[in-house]
């Protein structure tokens, strides 16, 4: 069993809370680590089950009552046992009573919300980090103890002691972080696990969740949504393109959303209001699924139609996004984008300092790739103190006492 880096946040809450909800796409791994995990006397049920559905809806605190401690599988649906939940937590809180998973993101939707406020510690799930898939979750992960450097001197004598290690990045990009995808090593059996996935599970759950009147529609939306994996977001755009009205759009962009498919990445202002307003980087949640929606196969055909760098930047967000929230959940991640082009692929914000990170699929780097980097710097002395670009290449080099380029088999 791959060991998976929110272990110790689960065993943690089940000491202190009556009610933990682990939350996160289908076939992520949620089901796998609460039945290894909680090898107890715990009833566990799943609403995969129709006859347990039935069980539940009919009675549902009887339901609940069948053993002291309770796990129930894919508990949004049905929604009718979270009062419940709610009435048994209020009239004895016994740490671990309750854990739920769900494939919807529960506190998104209003019914199922208003039962769980206060009384619930969340768990979010997420496809295997590169760090999960190459089996290192022994010690804390290179990136985060990159980004926890407080100056350039710092940061450049930790990159000094690091070594670099072989990873398989067209092969971490391509299968991405589902772990029946990953473990599978035949190429034409992961492509029909994946169409398997995309029939049985994502539509079914949309499905669940909304009634979708023209499923053609809504495949031509994955494909196309897919295609825009690691850039700006254009709702107009991607309606126009998909043939469908700006509101379905956004409709069909929300229930990706709620059922953790996708997530973006939204641009950093000094100003916070302006990162309302401004648009995101749409980012999928498995690079792997990403590349099946686009009806590709290979990094070959990645290679051959130019989408490396975007799929690399979309695994390296999903690394980010996910050790961030694991190690350092008072960080957040954006990216950075002027009126006049100039951009950079991440900014993290960690306390009070501000990270940059450029992310390349090149071998060499020349110094009008990184001018953007630069000028950040400059903008942002006080609160940036250094900033990076990841790429291809086997040297660590120094640009400047405060700009580094760093091999990405060095920090991931």
């Amino acid at each position: 069993m791959i060991k998976r880096l929110q272990t110790p946040i689960l065993k943690k809450w089940l000491k202190k809370f009556a009610l933990v909800v682990i939350i996160g796409a289908r076939q992520v791994g949620k089901t796998t680590l609460v039945r290894k995990l909680l090898k107890t006397s715990r009833k566990y049920f799943t609403f995969d089950d129709a006859a347990t559905v039935l069980s539940a809806a009919s009675s549902p605190e009887a339901f609940l009552l069948q053993a002291p401690q309770v796990t129930v599988d894919e508990a949004q649906k049905v929604a009718d046992i979270f009062p419940s939940i709610k009435k048994l937590i209020d009239e004895k809180r016994v740490p671990g009573q309750f854990v739920i998973t769900g494939s919807a993101n529960l506190p998104l939707l209003p019914k199922i919300n208003e039962s769980l406020a206060g009384r619930a510690a969340y768990v979010e799930m997420y496809p295997l980090t590169i760090w999960e898939s190459l089996q290192r979750t022994a010690a804390l992960p290179k990136l985060v103890k990159l980004v926890k450097q407080t100056s350039g001197r710092r940061a450049w004598n930790f990159l000094l002691k690091e070594k670099p290690t072989t990873i398989p990045l067209p092969k971490l990009i391509c299968r991405g972080g589902l772990p029946n995808a990953w473990l599978e090593n035949d190429d034409a059996a992961r492509q029909a696990w994946f169409k398997s996935y995309v029939t049985t599970y994502l539509e079914k759950d949309i499905r669940d969740l909304s009634q979708i009147k023209n499923l053609h529609e809504f495949r031509k939306f994955l494909a196309l949504s897919a295609f825009r994996s690691g850039q700006i977001l254009s709702k107009s755009d991607l309606a126009r393109d998909a043939g469908i009205s700006y509101t379905t759009a956004c409709h069909f962009f929300n229930l990706l959303l709620a059922t953790f498919q996708i997530f973006t990445v939204e641009p950093y202002f000094q100003n916070i209001g302006k990162r309302l307003t401004k648009a995101p980087k749409l980012m999928w949640n498995d690079t792997g699924l990403a590349i099946h929606l686009q009806g590709l196969t290979s990094f070959a055909d990645l290679e051959r139609l130019g989408r490396t760098g975007h799929l690399l930047e979309n695994r390296i967000a999903i690394e980010l996004k996910t050790l961030l929230e694991i190690y350092l959940p008072s960080a957040k991640l954006f990216y950075w984008r002027t009126s006049a082009g100039a951009e950079i692929d991440f900014v993290i914000e960690h306390k009070s300092q501000l990270i940059p990170i450029e992310v390349k699929w090149a071998e060499k780097i020349n110094r009008h790739e990184i001018k953007s980097l630069e000028n950040f710097l400059q903008d942002f002395p006080a609160t940036a103190p250094w900033g990076v670009v990841l790429y291809r290449g086997r040297s660590l080099l120094k640009v400047k006492e405060n700009l580094f380029l760093i091999p990405l088999e060095l920090v991931l």
